[in-house]
C-alpha cells in the first residue's frame, strides 16, 4: 500500500543477452497525498544510456 511520506526506488537494469556492458537507471519517487514528486532531478545523466 502506498502511504504520504514513503519514498520507492524504481530502478530498470537493461543489458544485451550475452554482454558484460550493463546500465542500471534510478528515479527515487515521494509519495504525498497529492501528485508523487520524483526526487533527484538534478542529477545528470548521459541520454545515450536511454
Amino acid at each position: 500500500m502506498l502511504r504520504a511520506n514513503q519514498v520507492y526506488a524504481i530502478d530498470c537494469y537493461f543489458r544485451e543477452e550475452g554482454s558484460p556492458v550493463a546500465v542500471k537507471l534510478e528515479e527515487q519517487i515521494l509519495v504525498t497525498d497529492g501528485a508523487a514528486e520524483v526526487l533527484g532531478t538534478g542529477i545528470p545523466f548521459d541520454e545515450r544510456l536511454l
